[in-house]
């Protein structure tokens, strides 16, 4: 009877450290470091009720390695100011991951107490560049002042040219966009093209360059549209002309991307609007659409085709297309950023994953997963397209306070070949508060 039981115990200790020591599944998300965006100084709550709330520091550029171990992801970080109060577009990197530049959509705060409110922030008119030829150490290079409300930027193909778009309560008043020569982390020429069929009065949302050819994507949030332009460069000027239809897409288009071979484009519907409560508080599910460029010519000109759309979660402020063009991502905000005494508070905001053929661009919606975080705004694909970065500006979880970066991984069911979803690792670095926008290099 004792040789028995001691035969069990010996076997339960076997099974029980092997089960311990089992080798967990490799982690192998692709991409050299992640630049992540804060903007320090408003609670989500403040498009609500205006109040900016607690003194949470300043606004920050934070570069994350992923030369190491999950468990040893780190934030390096220095003092950019930058607004969330915009599209995540605010950031954008050089190709070869040299440089960031950052545009200042609204300005710091001006004073030091919690009676502040959105109304005390000014239009910001600074473009920061960073040096981050040591990761572990970004700097500032230069400040440069550009007109007024930028809302977002982009660098070239080549990290020769810079475009930065404006709101026409600022430097949209006189033009919607600057281009500008890059070189070495100096801006060398500045430049104001006309763009073709464009009202000024009109919200020039999001302007993105395309990743093979000097064209770039232009998103007016006005009329719900998005429209291309090549960019003509005769060395003297970079001008603008139109390339292709424009495209109606839906509702308050916001960002847009191009798939990587540059034969998509995609942009987000969050259906806000002076017939929605609140503007933007109780709008219906968004969507996202997916436009193929060039699907055909009529008279030997492009003739660009929305092709696909699917419902996603509210709000989907920030998405993501994965490298091999097969995923889609929408980071929808909910209702997450609303006071905690709102019943309208959602507690909880959510991703929604997508499958997509990459030659079609046709879309299918596999499901939307609750994600315990307030205010995501955006995420990224790592280089493999198997894993997923998020940012969010505030938490639930009180354990601890400020944003977030974020690791899911995108997961399929061996049984069950239709059964694909995303699922939250824990692997998780903390940021200033207020993450609102995310780049990868690779």
């Amino acid at each position: 009877m004792i040789k028995y039981s001691l035969s069990v115990v010996l076997l339960i200790t076997f099974i029980t450290n092997s089960h311990s020591q089992q080798t967990p599944p490799e982690w192998d998300f692709g991409g050299s470091y992640l630049v992540a965006i804060s903007d320090a100084d408003m609670l989500p709550s403040a498009y609500e009720n205006g109040e900016l709330g607690p003194i949470y520091g300043k606004d920050e550029l934070s570069v994350v390695p992923l030369n190491v171990k999950p468990n040893n992801y780190q934030k390096f970080s220095i003092n950019v100011s930058n607004s969330v109060a915009g599209p995540p577009s605010v950031v954008d990197v050089t190709p070869d991951g040299r440089y960031a530049f950052v545009i200042e959509t609204f300005t710091a705060r001006p004073g030091k107490t919690r009676k502040e409110t959105f109304a005390d922030l000014k239009l910001g008119n600074i473009l920061t560049i960073i040096d981050l030829n040591l990761p572990e150490q970004p700097k500032i290079l230069d400040t440069i002042q550009i007109p007024e409300r930028p809302l977002s930027i982009s660098v070239n193909r080549n990290g020769t040219l810079l475009a930065i778009s404006y709101h026409p309560s600022g430097g949209g008043k006189q033009t919607p966009i600057s281009l500008h020569r890059i070189s070495d982390g100096k801006i060398t020429n500045t430049y104001f093209p006309k763009i073709p069929n464009w009202p000024l009065k009109d919200e020039l949302t999001d302007v993105l360059w395309h990743p093979k050819e000097n064209i770039i994507s232009l998103i007016n949030n006005t009329n719900a549209t998005v429209q291309f332009a090549e960019v003509i460069d005769n060395k003297k000027e970079l001008q603008l002309a139109q390339w292709g239809n424009i495209v109606s897409v839906g509702k308050f288009p916001f960002i847009g991307r191009f798939t990587k071979d540059g034969k998509h484009f995609l942009t987000n519907n969050l259906f806000w609007g002076s017939d929605v409560s609140g503007t933007w508080t109780e709008a219906p599910k968004g969507t996202i659409v997916n436009i193929s460029l060039n699907h055909f010519q009529k008279n030997g000109k492009p003739i660009h085709a929305l092709t696909s759309q699917v419902l996603v979660g509210a709000s989907p402020e920030g998405f993501a297309v994965s490298p091999d063009g097969k995923y889609v991502v929408a980071v929808n905000m909910e209702r997450s950023w609303l006071p905690y005494e709102d019943e309208r508070q959602s507690w909880f905001s959510s991703i929604s994953l997508i499958k997509r053929n990459p030659r079609t661009g046709a879309m299918k919606h596999l499901n939307t997963v609750p994600y315990y975080a307030i205010l995501p705004e955006m995420a990224v694909f790592d280089s493999s397209s198997k894993y997923l970065a998020v940012v969010s500006s505030d938490q639930y979880d009180h354990s601890f306070s400020g944003g977030a970066l974020d690791f899911f991984k995108i997961v399929r069911d061996p049984l069950d070949i239709e059964r694909e979803t995303i699922v939250q690792t824990r692997y998780s670095v903390p940021l200033q508060h207020g993450a609102h926008d995310l780049i990868l290099i690779d």
